[in-house]
């Protein structure tokens, strides 16, 4: 019976899993595209310009994630205590909420273009490069917000095949037209930026057939505001929102360092770097929030045995996946870096230590973000946020101020590796009590269900 039990709880995450993985790659790749296309078409000034842009789409995923993993997993614990009601004004709510914020993002973003690319960083003869990249995407704003949370509310409402349907066919298009706009037709980055605007109107396009087909457990209702449900959507969403939000101040400090004590060559080597390392953390994020429907549920409807099972399950996932591809990228550094840029052998030289020093990270990264996931699919806002801040800000700021000074740029590339092993070694002990406690209690719960009379 228990191993039956165990074996419909792995079937049910894996019926999230690959969907949800292949939906974040997807999402991820359009990245690579563009650094590879730029790389090609423009050369290490157009990477540079992409990188500087980089915190634009984290400030945009910031809001986008915050509010769609707040309202999936409200959804998810509403449907699992038998709300049907709250979970569907969550929706409402948070569609309204996404159409506004968007709305007022693509204004602003539009208006003061040149003001936004200075502040992020550009010296002055890469501005004119950041602002043909973004001007397209900026006035598109909108569908890129609404895009990245819709494919998380939906994939909450039983529909991880569509959203990973929609988020490849919606990349496979920006692949492609970054193949015809910047190569092609000789566009530059705004060709780059045009592609990349128009990947998540597709997506949003195809996602809307869950709606319009009525494919969904969770409806728009009429009355639809609640003060409460209003604030466990930001409470539920704002682990994941510091997270995306400390990953663009990460570029920028990150950025600001190396053109300290290196230059724009080494601000190129990390577009590359941040790239590829932006596919790994979609994967890290897949497994994790392919997670988040069930425990959520599970944890409206206390089955915490469920809650149990799926963690470890993705932890250890999460384990063999990160010490993988590190192992490739100790096999093939410089393959790796020169597949972008071969024409520049300096920076393939430098990119080859460079990559091989932040990838140390890479296997604390993904622990620590299905912890995250682990604790803000039940609601528990304080340790996602603590967790959040100190791996996206707190430390990495504190180990930027101290490793160059003794090992230069190479100091630099080892601060995210400090950063996510100290926060690791903080919370991994609490989340194996907090985990204990829950282990008891669904043996508890478990060994009454068998008590009671059938």
């Amino acid at each position: 019976m228990v191993s039956s039990d165990k074996k419909q709880i792995h079937r049910d995450y894996r019926r999230y899993l690959i969907p949800t993985v292949v939906s974040m790659i997807a999402h991820s790749i359009y990245c690579l595209a563009d650094v590879f296309f730029v790389a090609w078409g423009v050369g290490s000034d157009g990477l540079a310009a992409l990188n500087i842009a980089l915190p634009i789409f984290t400030f945009y995923s910031c809001f986008s994630l915050m509010v769609g993993v707040g309202t999936a997993t409200t959804i998810s614990v509403c449907k699992g205590v038998g709300d049907d009601y709250s979970a569907n004004q969550t929706l409402t709510m948070a569609y309204l909420l996404l159409l506004s914020v968007g709305a007022v993002a693509a204004v602003v973003g539009s208006i003061w273009l040149d003001n936004i690319a200075q502040m992020l960083g550009a010296p002055e003869e890469l501005v004119p490069l950041v602002h043909d990249y973004l001007v397209v995407i900026n006035a598109t704003a909108f569908m890129y917000i609404l895009s990245s949370a819709s494919a998380v509310i939906i994939r909450c409402d039983e529909n991880p095949k569509l959203v990973m349907v929609a988020t490849t066919i919606g990349n496979i298009t920006n692949i492609v037209l970054d193949f015809v706009f910047v190569i092609l037709c000789k566009w530059s980055v705004f060709g780059a930026g045009l592609a990349t605007a128009i990947g998540p109107c597709v997506t949003v396009a195809i996602l809307s057939v869950h709606f319009l087909k009525k494919q969904n457990t969770v409806r728009f209702v009429k009355k639809f505001f609640h003060f409460s449900l209003f604030g466990r959507i930001f409470k539920n969403g704002i682990g994941t929102s510091i997270m995306e939000v400390s990953s663009g101040i990460v570029i920028l400090f990150i950025n600001k360092a190396l053109l300290k004590v290196s230059g724009p060559d080494s601000v190129a080597i990390f577009s590359i770097i941040s790239n590829i390392a932006y596919v790994g953390k979609g994967v890290f994020n897949g497994i994790a929030q392919a997670a988040q429907p069930i425990i959520s549920r599970s944890y409206g409807s206390k089955n915490y045995r469920a809650i149990h099972i799926v963690n470890r399950h993705a932890l250890l996932i999460t384990a063999v996946f990160s010490l993988g591809i590190y192992g490739v990228i100790c096999l093939f550094p410089s393959t790796i870096i020169t597949t972008f840029v071969s024409h520049e052998p300096a920076i393939v030289v430098a990119g080859t230590t460079a990559i091989l020093l932040y990838f140390l990270s890479f296997p604390f990264t993904g622990l620590n973000t299905v912890i995250m996931y682990y604790f803000q699919s039940m609601e528990r806002p304080r340790s996602t946020m603590m967790i959040s801040i100190l791996r996206g800000v707190a430390l990495v700021y504190l180990f930027l101020q101290i490793l160059p000074v003794f090992w230069g740029e190479n100091g630099v590339w080892l601060s995210l590796f400090g950063a996510e092993f100290i926060t690791f070694g903080i919370f991994f002990p609490l989340h194996l009590r907090f985990g204990k406690k829950q282990q008891q209690a669904a043996e508890e719960s478990y060994s009454q269900t068998l008590l009671e009379p059938s």
